[in-house]
């Protein structure tokens, strides 16, 4: 009998593991991402459509992730705010521009949140997908693969200033996943922020903005190393759970 326990709750877990995650359905809003190209543009308008018959608050993250496969040059626009959806009603949330050539990779993310910040939508679409080789990459069920993104959710050049050094940690650790990692900047009182690193909901650190240079590399390194402990800890289940 405890057998056929450790089973089901096997198969409960590896239901909501990494992998099945990849495969979630989406059942309260429709976010959709609707792209024009004209000549060497990309215009994005981000939508959203309510599924269900009430009303639902929720608020959304438009970005734009681009990489030069010459230069390796990055760059990052992200676009966000709140709205009221209307029973069954169908709106456009944001529009964006980006100007994009055959060197260019393009992600264009959209992200739907409820009103306790977890996603209940998502879309994505991929501009001149650089493809990769390796034998040993895995690939998502969905064919959807979202490696090594980290959405800018910054207001303050501080901010933006401690994302450019976790995202040079972060790089460094070639971490594989489906997993949106998120960093956060929120406004306290005084002249301080406070800034977190979530991975989907999950807070993987947190703490009060400091200008000092030395402290904010500090606070990358440790976040970065958090986060490559969070990513092997979920490796580690997955393969416990595969076991059974």
């Amino acid at each position: 009998m405890k057998r056929y326990l450790n089973i089901i709750v096997a198969v409960f877990l590896l239901f909501f593991s990494e992998n099945g995650f990849s495969q979630a359905v989406y059942k309260e809003v429709k976010a959709k991402i609707e792209v024009k190209e004209i000549e060497n543009m990309l215009f994005i308008t981000g939508t959203v459509e309510n599924l269900k018959s009430e009303f639902k608050n929720i608020s959304y993250k438009l970005s734009v992730f681009k990489k030069n496969k010459s230069n390796s040059n990055k760059s990052t626009n992200a676009q966000d705010g709140r709205a009221t959806l209307e029973p069954l009603q169908r709106i456009e949330l944001s529009k964006t521009q980006v100007n994009y050539t055959k060197q260019d990779e393009v992600i264009v993310m959209l992200l739907i949140y409820d009103e306790s910040n977890a996603i209940i939508g998502k879309d994505r679409i991929v501009f001149n997908e650089e493809t990769e080789s390796d034998e040993g990459k895995s690939v998502p069920v969905d064919g959807i693969e979202m490696v090594g993104i980290v959405a800018n959710d910054t207001k303050t050049k501080l901010g933006n200033d401690f994302y450019d050094m976790f995202y040079a940690q972060y790089s460094k650790l070639k971490v594989h996943t489906i997993k949106i990692v998120t960093v956060q900047e929120e406004l306290t009182f005084g002249r301080t922020t406070k800034i977190t690193i979530l991975v989907d909901s999950d807070i993987i650190e947190e703490f009060i903005s400091r200008p000092e240079e030395d402290f904010l590399k500090y606070m990358a390194e440790s976040a970065a190393s958090k986060l490559f402990k969070y990513f092997k800890n979920q490796e580690k289940q997955n393969k416990m759970i595969t076991q059974y």
